[in-house]
């Protein structure tokens, strides 16, 4: 893990359990044990440290999902495929997960940051566009249907972490089938 990443991952841990007012550069430099000076060797601030944490945390998690996407297969089953794999990299990356759950909406993280990832996210773009384009979803609003299904799964997720309710295939099966059922447009065969 290069110093960077080792910084990225001390301030994803230390906005989760600290806020972001609670967490100083001096903090997460400890923290990654590293010197506060690399810290800023890398990141200006804590506005842009927090923005790159977004970053590297949406990107690591479109690695994730494009590492088990299979774009052969029907609209149906990459629909599944992809909220299956958000639901195991949710579980698989906890910290990750409730820094997205604190920061995804908050002002801290700049329109500029935002629009970094769209092209990150073009392959899941393009499927939601095909799928419409197909007739096999209800709607060309590719980003708002994402975070309609996203967000769902995203405070189903966080209640389970929250009452500490074991997440078992079979609920995650539930959650995705009906993510499915929502999304799909349910006169079209996939």
């Amino acid at each position: 893990m290069s110093k960077e990443q080792q910084i990225l991952e001390a301030a994803i841990r230390s906005f989760v359990e600290r806020g972001l007012q609670g967490s100083s550069m001096a903090l997460v430099a400890k923290e990654a044990e590293v010197a506060t000076g690399s810290v800023y060797n890398y990141f200006e601030g804590k506005e842009h440290l927090i923005n790159e944490c977004f970053l590297y945390v949406k990107q690591n998690e479109v690695e994730f999902l494009l590492e088990h996407y299979e774009p052969e297969a029907s609209f149906e089953a990459r629909f599944k495929k992809v909220y299956t794999s958000t639901i195991r990299f949710m579980l698989d990356n906890c910290s990750y997960f409730r820094f997205l759950h604190l920061y995804a909406f908050s002002p801290v993280i700049t329109q500029e940051t935002r629009d970094k990832l769209y092209p990150v996210f073009e392959t899941f773009i393009k499927l939601y566009k095909d799928a419409y384009e197909a007739g096999v979803i209800g709607s060309p609003d590719a980003p708002e249907q994402h975070l309609s299904i996203y967000g769902g799964i995203s405070y189903l997720m966080h209640y389970y972490y929250v009452n500490q309710v074991e997440i078992s295939d079979k609920k995650i099966e539930s959650m995705v089938n009906f993510a499915w059922a929502a999304l799909s447009n349910s006169k079209q065969k996939t």
